[in-house]
């Protein structure tokens, strides 16, 4: 995916199912996720389609509605992951959302003008972590 299909990407279940699969998590399906909950926890981070929305399910972690493209709680996830490795700079403003992901104060990734802030983090959260090919 290149750099220009990600900002023509909208906001839903596959941009937020493209910026699960960015971020490392692990897609499964309904049967596979109740099989492994009897088993054991999820691990790292599993995203289960539930018809076309996600889960998300984290090891010692609550089950939560994986929707960062649309939704400030689902956006809260995604900056909780970036300020791992990134600083994060967000700017809403009546009428404009903009979002910069920075890297080491060298590579920058910008989005946002008149999207919504959710959808303004999940661009660029794919722009900086590979789901776009610069």
């Amino acid at each position: 995916m290149n750099e220009q299909q990600v900002r023509d990407m909208q906001p839903g279940p596959e941009m937020d199912r493209t910026l699960g699969l960015a971020l490392g998590y692990e897609e499964i399906l309904v049967h596979e996720d109740l099989e492994r909950r009897q088993k054991s926890e999820h691990e790292r981070g599993t995203i289960i389609r539930y018809g076309i929305r996600y889960i998300l399910r984290r090891k010692d972690q609550p089950a939560v509605e994986w929707s960062p493209s649309t939704t400030w709680e689902g956006m809260g996830l995604v900056v909780e992951e970036l300020r791992k490795n990134y600083r994060i700079d967000l700017v809403l403003e009546e009428g404009t959302n903009y979002c910069s992901v920075i890297y080491y104060d060298y590579a920058i990734y910008e989005a946002g003008s008149d999207i919504s802030a959710p959808h303004a983090v999940a661009m660029a959260a794919l722009l900086a972590i590979g789901g776009a090919e610069r």
